[in-house]
């Protein structure tokens, strides 16, 4: 491709994104968000289709344009960064070739870093300490509790939890899971639009192909156990280890839950209960254990085995 036309696509980049920034910045940020979800894929596009060099280049001017167009708001000065590094590393994998999972892993890892590097660092900086999410994070229990008549600072107390700590642990973990829900989404966007514009085809990914890891579930059900020491432990660093471990573990566990009341909902029933059992699980929060378990049961392999069994007699 000749230079003029790698230019005239460049600038054109630059001027869709600056519209975008305008109308955002007219319409009082409405839409920031969406603005910076769409410069990292601008980026991704760019250099996949020409070079990173060029790539740097498209890069820095967007960065430019977002920070003085957008009047140097916070979320753009937060984020416009994070995007570059997604977009730069990504596109630099899809020119070389990687595979999905890395691709995944690149757009998930740069988001979590960028989203805990923004809580905790750069939010604060700008007058809004972790604190202050904290109790936000407080009120929203209690509204959730006073909806279903529970007290979950008392549940977590009965257990011989302290519900601050979970608080901060909880928020977190949720800052991570932010970030991966972003990577995971700039990566699914990135795949469909590169195939779209044929640019590059990383193939398609079903939900069907993804089975569950035996070797994680049993770890996973170990680490969901911490819960149960953690009035054992006197020192605050291990109490804090014990409590993580127990939240990622139980996290993986409602994940393969979820998987197997989608798919028996679909296989077995022909119907999405996946929706239903999720809300469900908010107003009965104990259905959450039996999620967990059924997870358990999924991911170790007896529930997918009667699953595979239930999609072989249909197809007979």
């Amino acid at each position: 491709m000749n230079q003029t036309k790698k230019m005239t696509q460049g600038a054109m980049m630059l001027a869709i994104t600056g519209a975008l920034i305008l109308i955002d910045r007219m319409t009082a940020y409405w839409f920031t968000e969406f603005v910076v979800l769409i410069m990292p894929i601008v980026i991704i596009m760019y250099t996949a289709m020409h070079s990173f060099k060029d790539g740097i280049y498209l890069s820095v001017g967007l960065l430019i344009i977002s920070f003085l167009l957008g009047n140097f708001n916070m979320t753009y000065l937060i984020y416009v960064p994070v995007g570059i590094v997604t977009g730069l590393g990504y596109g630099y994998g899809v020119k070389k070739g990687m595979d999905k999972s890395r691709l995944l892993m690149i757009a998930i890892i740069t988001y979590v870093i960028g989203e805990l590097l923004a809580q905790f660092i750069l939010y604060p900086l700008f007058g809004f300490p972790v604190s202050k999410f904290l109790e936000e994070f407080r009120i929203s229990f209690d509204q959730i509790g006073g909806m279903t008549g529970m007290s979950y600072s008392s549940v977590f107390e009965a257990i011989g939890l302290d519900f601050t700590k979970i608080l901060v642990i909880m928020f977190v973990i949720s800052t991570i899971l932010m970030g991966a829900m972003e990577g995971v989404l700039i990566h699914l966007l990135s795949v469909f639009l590169l195939k779209r514009f044929k640019i590059a085809d990383l193939g398609n990914t079903n939900i069907f192909d993804i089975r569950p890891n035996p070797t994680l579930a049993y770890i996973s059900l170990l680490m969901a156990s911490t819960i149960f020491l953690t009035r054992f432990i006197q020192n605050e660093t291990f109490y804090y280890i014990a409590v993580i471990l127990a939240i990622c573990g139980a996290l993986v566990l409602l994940y393969y839950g979820y998987i197997f009341v989608v798919l028996f909902g679909v296989i077995v029933l022909r119907r999405n209960i996946g929706a239903l059992f999720i809300l469900l699980c908010f107003l009965i929060p104990g259905l959450l254990f039996t999620l967990m378990i059924i997870g358990f049961l999924y991911g170790s392999g007896p529930l997918r085995r009667y699953l595979e069994s239930k999609t072989q007699e249909i197809k007979q």
